[in-house]
């Protein structure tokens, strides 16, 4: 035995994707730093293990989602662990979403799938901190199933041994980043690679609830080379879609120095002529209103591909929630931001047929002030939004969790209720009629692929920050190809109606 093998159970947190289609960081990284040593180690998917324990696809048409993210690996699972010395599982997802095209697995089923296989099994929990522990989550977690739960960053674990090591050494990573681009060798689909850029938050004290303030790490940035040299390798091993994430604020990179943001946009550009995909992740709506704000916004719609998202943590629209959980910005402030990436970014259509920058919107259920008026001031303000002819490209609603994800919450049948409530009238009252702005009959969408298939009807999406949906009805078209489509009506507030042109 002289590998280790990575399973990639998934990670999705507040300031960073790897759920499939995206590629996380942390076993990325992982991988990067058993290349850099010269330790020979395989990468899996809970799928693989999924699949290789006899899950199957109900038909052609009809695609298992749980086993939809298979490795080159998957034909040799129990081989590979019936003879690894040690199996890393990385997981951790701090909402459980529906996501279209993959299944997070509980812990439970992790317990099911490996309890044949004896490697000494360590699990990398990417949304621990410094209030959990293997004791913390006894309850959650079954008894002997891993020998070690590292709660810190996974390289300083492999580099150093610290288990509880939550900042992030970028000395470390950039000696690992440009090497975790061989994973392509075992990886079987296109995917979007999550691109670390910094880390911590510039805001002191921060949002009461958030993962930033609880672990209160000193904001620290990745040099523009290190990043660089990171996205070159992987495009050149054939990775071409690259979301600039791991950060609470893209617009604060090098204390929103816009010399630095152009010089790493610009390279990216330069030196990967033919990438498919750049685009990045949170903002905060002050930092559009800073001195440098309008000027990184036109860099952004300069240099990155359409149909990116400038993510707004407004998390609510009520003032009595906003002083209660210290919330960045005001309501005046937040509209203004969304009026500034409009007049900016949001008439420019791509050559694919997607706006080229435009908002999205973070709502919250349960924050800390919230009462029966929080609802009316969310839907007020989201009706502002709307009559002022604006559009927002997005709309998230979930319900505050732990911050060590929704695995270790409790939620009351009558906030589920009121949940739903909230859910179904924004989508009725806004998200809808929203959609149809932004993508209004017979606009043609271009190079979507076929992410998955239910029920015979084909779900298509953009390679591209939370993609919308478009469902092609009575067409057969295979699975992971690219299509053009022209769009002909609405499913629901994140689904659009299409034919293929």
């Amino acid at each position: 035995m002289n590998y280790d093998t990575i399973i990639d159970c998934y990670t999705d947190e507040p300031s960073g994707l790897g759920v499939p289609p995206y590629l996380s960081t942390h076993s990325r990284y992982i991988a990067g730093w058993y290349e850099k040593n010269k330790k020979k180690y395989f990468y899996l998917t809970i799928d693989d293990l999924r699949f290789s324990s006899g899950e199957k696809n109900l038909s052609n048409h009809n695609i298992n989602k749980r086993i939809n993210n298979l490795t080159n690996n998957k034909l040799a699972v129990k081989d590979i662990l019936l003879n690894s010395n040690k199996i890393l599982i990385v997981m951790g997802c701090f909402v459980k979403y529906n996501y279209i095209s993959a299944e997070p697995p509980s812990f439970f089923e992790l317990n099911n799938l490996l309890s044949e296989f004896k490697s000494e099994k360590i699990l990398f929990y990417i949304l621990g901190g410094i209030n959990l522990d293997k004791n913390t989550i006894e309850n959650t977690i079954p008894k002997n199933l891993f020998k070690k739960i590292i709660y810190g960053h996974g390289y300083n674990y492999l580099e150093n041994g610290n288990i509880k090591d939550l900042k992030p050494n970028y000395n470390i990573l950039s000696k690992i980043s440009f090497h975790c681009s061989k994973l392509t060798k075992q990886i079987s689909k296109p995917k979007i690679v999550e691109i670390e850029t910094s880390s911590g938050c510039n805001r002191t004290p921060g949002c009461i609830f958030c993962i930033e303030s609880i672990r209160n790490i000193q904001v620290s940035y990745r040099e523009v080379d290190d990043i660089l040299n990171e996205i070159i390798s992987l495009y050149k091993n054939g990775f071409n879609y690259f979301r600039l994430g791991k950060q609470p604020n893209f617009y604060n990179y090098m204390d929103s120095n816009p010399f630095k943001i152009e010089e790493l946009l610009y390279n990216i550009r330069s030196k990967c002529p033919n990438i498919k995909m750049l685009h990045i992740d949170n903002v905060n709506p002050q930092s559009v209103l800073s001195k440098n704000g309008k000027l990184i916004t036109k860099l952004i719609i300069k240099y990155c591909t359409s149909g990116n998202i400038a993510p707004f943590g407004v998390e609510s629209f009520d003032p009595d929630v906003r002083k209660a959980c210290n919330l960045n910005g005001t309501n005046a402030q937040i509209l203004n931001a969304i009026e500034i990436i409009n007049n900016l970014g949001g008439s420019k259509i791509g050559i694919d047929g997607f706006p080229i920058f435009l908002p999205g919107i973070n709502l919250i259920f349960g924050l800390p002030g919230q009462s029966k008026k929080t609802f009316d001031y969310n839907m007020k303000y989201l009706d502002q939004i709307y009559k002022s002819g604006l559009m927002v490209r997005r709309l998230f609603i979930r319900k505050l969790t732990s911050p060590y994800g929704e695995a270790f919450d409790n939620i009351s049948i009558s906030n589920s209720e009121e949940i739903a409530f909230w859910k179904k009238e924004i989508a009725r009252n806004f998200e809808i009629p929203m959609l149809k702005r932004v993508f209004p009959i017979n606009q043609i969408l271009k190079n979507l692929r076929v992410e998955i298939i239910t029920n015979n009807s084909p779900y298509l999406r953009q390679l591209a920050t939370c993609p919308i949906r478009v469902i092609i009805e009575n067409k057969k078209l295979e699975h992971n190809n690219f299509y053009n489509v022209k769009v002909k009506g609405y499913y629901d507030n994140r689904t659009l109606k299409g034919i293929i042109i």
